[in-house]
């Protein structure tokens, strides 16, 4: 928590950007889906092994990643013969917010600071999401990259964002797991920029050398955050 503890911010923010995978919500649903359930549906569909088949997805995964297509279930779905959406929805059970989720988000309410949720998921998905998990109460803005029509690691993402939903990216806080998320938004001119250390609970913490190297502050739980906001050290 050391280099968290360093993250002072001398103004309320105008508003803190939420990404909703990995950061509120737990990765590990997603990571089921795509990285155990999709290539075992493709192996059996193919007549293939699952060791080849997640060979030849991940790559497929790689190629397209980044991309505002990646994030479209109904493109997995033209291009693999896999209905994703539907996949998703046989195991919502398993979609679960991250620890002290909406303690974050009480406090953040309490203090009457502007929230948004900015996330890559498709609008098909992220309705599955928020019907799963009541996260709507706590935000002004629900932004999918699909209404913008750029995925969050493109500038054109930021730019959509701002013109719809105005806002100082100066006095802005943007919180999310993703490295190439977060260094567009700092090319954008974000303010703070925080990033999630174990977005998938199953998982080891993924804190990237990049961000190890301070690049971003990152969170280990968000009851980081939590004690930043009880110590007024940023809000």
């Amino acid at each position: 928590m050391s280099n968290v503890a360093n993250f002072i911010h001398d103004t309320t923010p105008q508003c803190v950007l939420f990404d909703m995978d990995g950061t509120l919500l737990d990765l590990a649903f997603d990571n089921y889906i795509w990285m155990q359930l999709v290539p075992k549906l493709w192996a059996e569909q193919n007549q293939c092994d699952i060791a080849t088949a997640k060979q030849r997805l991940y790559q497929f995964y790689l190629d397209n990643q980044g991309h505002l297509h990646w994030y479209s279930s109904q493109f997995w779905q033209q291009q693999l013969g896999i209905d994703v959406l539907a996949l998703q929805y046989a195991h919502r059970h398993l979609i679960r917010a991250r620890p002290y989720c909406f303690e974050l988000l009480e406090q953040l309410k309490q203090r009457h600071i502007e929230c948004w949720l900015v996330t890559n998921a498709d609008q098909a998905t992220l309705a599955l999401k928020l019907e799963t998990v009541p996260l709507h109460p706590y935000f002004k803005h629900i932004v999918s990259s699909e209404s913008l029509g750029a995925a969050k690691e493109q500038q054109q993402f930021w730019h959509s964002l701002k013109q719809r939903h105005d806002f100082d990216p100066r006095h802005s806080v943007f919180i999310d797991d993703n490295y190439q998320v977060l260094a567009s938004a700092k090319q954008f001119g974000i303010g703070q920029l925080i990033s999630i250390a174990q977005p998938d609970s199953s998982e080891p913490h993924a804190v990237t050398q990049r961000l190890a190297q301070n690049e971003f502050i990152h969170l280990h739980q968000l009851t980081d955050l939590l004690d930043l906001i009880h110590l007024n050290s940023i809000f």
